[in-house]
């Protein structure tokens, strides 16, 4: 017997919960690499929206390739995915999502054929509690698992609907512990709260994200976000309505995507925070994704390098609590 003999008498299963957050979820590709790199085994993952996604391209050996797509990843690629609709439950719709998710992940694909165990968290909208998915199709459970308030439409299930798996359980180290881990890491990534600085937003209390005369023109008269606003005019539409929050500078009100995406940002930091004082991990790895917006995924790069540096922080604790246990 060499190593340290204790381990033989614990449960030395890893359990990874990789937590929500839009695309500052992009630090979780780099977290597995690193596990993976120090030899450290998965033996379940445990996530919630785009935790849910990493975990699951993971589990199907897809994630290199997704890798590689989303490091070049444009913004005019990203908003081709979105199908808006006139709001009522959501902006957009979501089957741009699924279609982009259908690139790495096959429609028939099922959570238990994974090759690691997940477990993927969507939100009851009627009774506030956690849904988990075990089994059944993958792409319809991260379909749910990833319905941001106000800007993806919910998810039908049963008698109820399905909201972000964030909203109840922003990172999910319980429910990876109840699948048999007896060694949590957790990846948090709402670590503390941006300052908005309300006082920038106040100088123009009534003006929105406004259209230029050259985009008005791209836009026919009464086409808004409605399923039949395709093509490029809708494209050139969308593009600057998303930028301009940044292109006019911190004295302006952010557009309602940064509102909704800045609200939930705000209610899974105190979510989680309350999480961590009851259920803490074995190690707790935080990239600094702080500034990194909801749909910054044309950030990718930059991102999942901020993962890779949260882990050479945390190499230290990772060798002393995981990897001399299992």
């Amino acid at each position: 017997m060499s190593g340290n003999p204790l381990k033989y008498f614990r449960n030395h299963k890893v359990g990874l919960a990789l937590g929500s957050g839009g695309a500052k979820g992009l630090a979780h590709i780099a977290v597995i690499e690193f596990l993976q790199s120090m030899e450290i085994p998965i033996d379940f993952i445990a996530g919630s929206s785009i935790g849910a996604v990493i975990g699951a391209l993971h589990g199907t050996g897809s994630m290199g390739r997704f890798k590689e797509d989303i490091m070049k990843f444009t913004f005019r690629e990203m908003i081709g995915y979105m199908d808006p609709m006139v709001p009522r439950s959501g902006i957009i719709q979501g089957k741009g999502f699924v279609r982009f998710m259908e690139r790495y992940i096959p429609r028939d694909a099922n959570i238990e054929d994974l090759k690691t165990p997940l477990a993927v968290l969507a939100t009851d909208y009627s009774t506030g509690m956690s849904v988990i998915f075990r089994k059944g199709n993958i792409l319809e459970a991260l379909r749910a698992s990833v319905s941001i308030p106000g800007v993806l439409v919910p998810v039908r299930y049963g008698k109820t609907i399905l909201v972000d798996g964030g909203v109840a359980n922003p990172l999910p180290i319980n429910i990876v512990r109840s699948m048999g881990a007896g060694i949590t890491i957790a990846v948090n990534l709402h670590p503390r709260l941006k300052k908005r600085g309300l006082r920038h937003f106040a100088a123009v209390p009534d003006e929105g994200a406004q259209l230029t005369d050259d985009a008005r023109v791209l836009l026919p008269a009464g086409e808004g976000l409605s399923p039949g606003s395709t093509g490029t005019r809708w494209l050139a539409w969308i593009e600057q309505w998303l930028k301009s929050g940044k292109d006019r500078g911190r004295d302006k009100m952010p557009n309602i995507l940064e509102i909704m995406a800045g609200s939930v940002d705000i209610m899974e930091y105190v979510n989680t925070a309350l999480l961590l004082r009851y259920n803490a991990p074995t190690v707790l790895i935080e990239p600094d994704v702080i500034d990194v917006q909801t749909l910054d995924f044309v950030d990718a790069k930059k991102i999942i390098n901020e993962g890779y540096l949260a882990c050479v922080r945390a190499e230290k604790i990772l060798n002393r609590r995981v990897k001399a246990w299992v």
